[in-house]
């Protein structure tokens, strides 16, 4: 039997759904009853309902239909299972660099996809056996593994990919994300209206991790040196025009890095644009929703049509970059400023020009021509991070992932304190502008102290004669005195 209780006031709407089964509950009656009038009798109080019922359901609930069941989760515990995956992913962002920098961008591919493997497929079951605190801890081991993903792919693109082609790929290998993420909104919708219900979509995701897993282990390879069926003339090919990337297992110079202007003219850039990024695509789906009444989130086409656009979008940056600066047409430097500021541009004046509409169409290609725009940094500050360095380009990404992910976490905070009403468009609009003028400011940084060469701290071998011209002459005076 199936009851619905509706719960609301001027500040909290909601549909709570019971769902008591008579032979494993003989007292439903009373159950239901006793929920029911503590929630009415306390409905001002939100954040008590959202505690009490979650608590209440899973009691009455807490065997029914095994794995299957549905949970009743309260809205900050929801959060909280959301918010574990960047605390784990924060954590070990630049460890799993420093593995990549180490054993090269292979190893912590292989970590990262069995580890989410394991966890996807065991979920379902931590799930109904430790509640949502046991999902928390899945989404934190989540995190920390594929914290290694992005420090390790930018490894591999240094290692592999000639600096003539090097936006091109780059924006071939980032669209990879754009296509999980359409697929996942197509299949998710299909797998949990399956016989095998929810759990289904972290088994399917479990499984592509391990196939995945299987190719990279079985076909992959941390440089073109260490491939073993490459032939002689791809891999010189490869590697005659990299002549800045040492076979050595170098050390970081973080002090170095720290103190280079060009390397925190991308690390603002990289917080910046992703923030707004971020806020665009959770928050203003929201938006939408409250003020326009489209549940942006639950429709499968209209979540997966910014990402077909982004995808394509990618891929024609890509080449349009390598294109422009091969022909002269543009310097390196002035190409990756050129599309950094078309990325922040388009969010921005998007963020501003959702907040004055109504209307759903309008608002959707908004969402469209955001997601068309963002992309432009694979050609932008994600490239550079290569350009400066490509011998610890995945240190220097782990470096500008941490320091934006830490401020990411501090989103929720500040729009809690702006959106109090979520129907009140100007207090929307408010946090609009000010995403909209995090982008700009942060890419007009960029654009002043960008830069696409070397940096001297790149070059392993100079930095290795200079110190030792250094321990000469400390030796030399030792022995004088």
């Amino acid at each position: 039997m199936t009851y619905y209780v509706p719960i609301t006031n001027k500040t909290y709407s909601n549909n709570i759904t019971f769902h008591l089964n008579k032979s494993q509950h003989p007292n439903y009656d009373h159950e239901l009853n006793n929920i029911t009038n503590i929630v009415i009798n306390n409905y001002n109080d939100t954040q008590f309902i959202d505690d009490l019922v979650s608590r209440e359901m899973e009691n009455v609930a807490s065997d029914e239909n095994g794995i299957y069941k549905k949970y009743f989760w309260s809205k900050p515990n929801q959060e909280m299972i959301l918010a574990s995956f960047y605390l784990g992913y924060c954590i070990m962002q630049y460890g799993m660099s420093m593995i990549a920098q180490r054993w090269g961008g292979k190893l912590p591919l292989q970590i990262g996809l069995f580890v989410n493997g394991v966890v996807s497929v065991a979920t379902p079951w931590l799930a109904f056996w430790g509640g949502w605190q046991a999902v928390c801890v899945c989404r934190i081991l989540q995190g920390m593994s594929q914290a290694g993903f992005f420090p390790s792919i930018q490894t591999l693109l240094a290692q592999w990919v000639p600096p003539k082609e090097l936006a091109r790929l780059s924006s071939f290998v980032y669209t990879g994300p754009v296509i999980g993420t359409i697929i996942a909104f197509q299949f998710s919708g299909i797998l949990s209206a399956s016989p095998w219900g929810w759990p289904s979509i972290f088994w399917g995701a479990g499984i592509l991790c391990f196939a995945t897993f299987l190719v990279v282990t079985l076909f992959a390879s941390a440089t073109p040196h260490e491939h073993k069926s490459i032939s002689k003339e791809e891999r010189d090919y490869i590697t005659h025009t990299m002549v800045n990337i040492s076979k050595k297992k170098p050390s970081v110079p973080l002090k170095a890095i720290l103190a280079s202007k060009p390397a925190w003219a991308i690390f603002t850039s990289h917080m910046g644009s992703t923030i707004a990024y971020l806020f665009v695509f959770m928050q203003v789906p929201s938006y939408i929703h409250y003020s326009l009444g489209v549940d942006v989130k639950n429709s499968g086409l209209i979540s997966s049509l910014p990402y077909v656009a982004g995808f394509i979008a990618s891929l024609s940056y890509g080449i349009l970059s390598d294109f422009l600066t091969n022909t002269n047409v543009l310097s390196v430097k002035n190409a990756r400023r050129s599309f950094n500021t078309l990325s922040t541009i388009g969010t921005a004046v998007c963020l501003v020009a959702v907040s004055y509409t109504k209307n759903v169409s309008i608002a959707l290609v908004l969402l469209v021509i955001a997601q068309i725009t963002h992309v432009s940094i694979h050609a932008g500050w994600m490239v550079n991070y290569i350009d400066l360095s490509s011998n610890f380009s995945g240190a220097l990404l782990a470096i500008g992932n941490t320091i934006t992910n830490v401020l990411v976490m501090g989103l929720p905070v500040v729009i809690s304190y702006i959106i109090v009403d979520v129907s009140n468009q100007n207090q929307w609009r408010v946090m609009f502008y000010l995403m909209a003028g995090l982008a700009l400011v942060t890419n007009a940084i960029f654009v002043i102290f960008v830069s696409a060469d070397k940096q001297p701290w790149d070059h392993v071998d100079l930095r290795e004669k200079e110190y030792n011209v250094v321990d000469l002459k400390k030796e030399t005076r030792k022995r004088s005195q």
